[in-house]
């Protein structure tokens, strides 16, 4: 990511830079690269704020070095050692498509042939509100080129078009992997891909061996998460694995170990141009996809990549196939990515034209390290001190009085429960943008998240005032109104209607406790609900997502609906 020339860059910065970037691309020929890596990577864990990680590397196909660094869990402090199993996140994908092409060499997986013939009633359910999803085939799942979005069952655009990243496709053809083996995604790979590579800590879903010594993700601030089990295996997100296990995986590539070499050249190799983003279709120069895999050119060749990112924890790798060396990593941290064009450039001289394209931002920017300054005084303080740093920063830092900075910063400032320091926020950024309409509807969120109703319909109609056709606005606005009504006119549940409601619906549960009922989203926090009527609830805390319970026609509660501010719901049938 560019930097840009900021005067004002902390000493005790400028000196970790310098220590750093006297090692980055370059090894000194007097000390093992070993011996640097140990030393220059728990300084950057610091500087970034990442708790745990675990590393590996490959050369000349093989594993040449593997090191855990740091802890599992902030709040427990065990240490991550070199069996710790981490989220892979996207990393899935690379490990799903290896798997797509043990059938494919095998003449069971045509790559053009459409998905949804190889079901049984050539249809599959969740995609089939769009008959258009009957021309996806593997080879446009593998190179992003579906239509579909990140995640969601309608598609943006028609299939084969351009690059457009899609978990969603993988999770589609690793259920057309299920039909043509005939078992699950996790049978599947274990059988075909983690026992002959002896990737004996991996899995698609959750076991004993994750939940006994697994690294739970922590948030910006190092805030640790409830850690997560998957139940059920994800072609595109569901992986868990560690840096030695993944380190093996792509010593197999390197090898040709399981598919032919004429095989993974196709793989590593540039098939379709990525775009700038969504909504920009011009290509972004020297990033390519290939089948599963990111690719870029290297000093001597193509490399192949691929990053992870499931919000706490995150990852990225990179392998040169003609120099056969490559790197991964995993870190439990929404910084993870922060340190990965440093961390890399400890391996590899090459350039990361890929991260110059995932554009995150690096720990290292100044913009990043006064905002984290400006947040802490926020939490820490008040907000009056978070103000006072805002405002001084600002004048050498002019984009940290952007409205996107000050909406992202006070929506954090709000998930960290500082909800009263964020409305502060929110207030005083409308004398930066008075005719911010982004800026007032997240205001109204908070203050619907505070019980501040009146407040929260006053946000949304300065909203509505300034752009009438907005659809958040509007439905901020009834929201509100009907969070008012039910604070004049309380409604009041019976005993039995509160346990006609309890129970588990899939990954949400509702608990009956000491006559109030709470809701809570496996791996999240916990809320009080708040009744707007009788099947109707707000969470107590938290002002974008509502629940609405339906019933059946014996009166019987069968499943639980997810609605979402922006206006999208999901639903969770009860379990029996």
């Amino acid at each position: 990511m560019p930097k840009r020339p900021y005067p004002l860059i902390a000493l005790g910065l400028i000196v970790l830079l310098s220590s750093v970037s006297q090692f980055c691309g370059k090894e000194p020929q007097d000390e093992d690269p070993a011996a640097i890596w140990e030393r220059e990577i728990p300084r950057l864990m610091e500087a970034a704020n990442v708790p745990g990680l675990s590393m590996a590397v490959v050369r000349d196909g093989k594993v040449f070095w593997q090191k855990a660094f740091g802890v599992k869990s902030r709040r427990t402090g065990e240490p991550v050692d070199e069996n710790t199993m981490f989220e892979a996140a996207s990393l899935t994908k690379t490990v799903t498509a290896y798997a797509a092409m043990r059938l494919v060499e095998r003449g069971a997986l045509d790559l053009d042939k459409p998905l949804h013939e190889y079901f049984p009633n050539r249809e599959y359910a969740k995609l089939a509100g769009d008959d258009r999803y009957k021309k996806l085939t593997a080879r446009l799942v593998l190179t992003h080129t579906t239509g579909l979005p990140n995640w969601g069952d309608r598609l943006t655009r028609d299939p084969g078009l351009q690059f457009g990243y899609s978990g969603e496709g993988f999770l589609f053809l690793g259920r057309a992997i299920e039909r043509i083996s005939g078992m699950p995604l996790q049978d599947f790979a274990r059988r075909e891909i983690f026992e002959p590579l002896e990737m004996d800590r991996t899995s698609y879903v959750s076991n004993e061996a994750y939940t006994r010594n697994a690294a739970p993700g922590h948030n910006e601030r190092g805030e640790v998460s409830p850690l997560r089990e998957n139940a059920e295996p994800n072609g595109g997100a569901s992986l868990l694995t560690t840096a030695s296990d993944y380190a093996a995986f792509l010593c197999a590539l390197l090898n040709a170990r399981g598919l032919r070499k004429e095989t993974i050249e196709q793989m590593a190799s540039p098939q379709v141009p990525v775009t700038k983003s969504r909504k920009i279709a011009e290509p972004f120069e020297n990033v390519f996809w290939g089948w599963g895999w990111g690719v870029q050119p290297g000093a001597t060749g193509y490399g192949f990549w691929h990053w992870g990112d499931n919000g706490d924890l995150r990852a990225y790798t990179v392998t040169y196939k003609d120099r056969r060396e490559g790197l991964v990593y995993f870190a439990n941290s929404n910084n993870g990515l922060a340190i990965a064009e440093a961390v890399t450039a400890l391996v590899f001289p090459d350039h990361q034209y890929a991260l110059d394209w995932l554009d995150y931002e690096q720990y290292d920017d100044p913009e990043r390290v006064a905002r984290f300054s400006i947040e802490a005084a926020f939490r820490e303080e008040g907000a009056d001190a978070g103000l006072k740093k805002l405002r001084a920063a600002a004048e050498s830092i002019p984009d940290l009085a952007a409205e996107d900075a000050l909406t992202d910063m006070a929506q954090r400032l709000g998930e960290s429960a500082k909800l009263d320091e964020a409305l502060a926020l929110l207030e005083a950024s409308l004398a930066y943008h008075p005719r911010s309409v982004d800026l007032r509807l997240v205001a109204g969120i908070a203050y619907l998240g505070t019980g501040r109703n009146q407040a929260s319909i006053e946000s949304f109609e300065a909203a509505l005032a300034i752009d009438g056709e907005s659809a958040p606005a509007a439905r901020g606005l009834e929201w509100a109104r009907e969070a008012l009504a039910a604070e004049k006119s309380p409604v009041i549940l019976t005993a039995a209607e509160m346990e006609r409601l309890a129970g588990a619906y899939g990954q949400r549960r509702i608990t009956l406790r000491d006559g109030r009922l709470y809701y809570q989203r496996e791996g999240r926090p916990e809320y009080r609900l708040l009744p707007l009527s009788r099947d109707t609830f707000a969470l107590e805390g938290y002002g974008q997502f509502r629940i609405r319970f339906v019933s059946d026609g014996s009166g019987r509660v069968t499943k639980l609906v997810g609605l979402y501010f922006q206006g999208n719901t999901d639903e969770s049938p009860r379990e029996k």
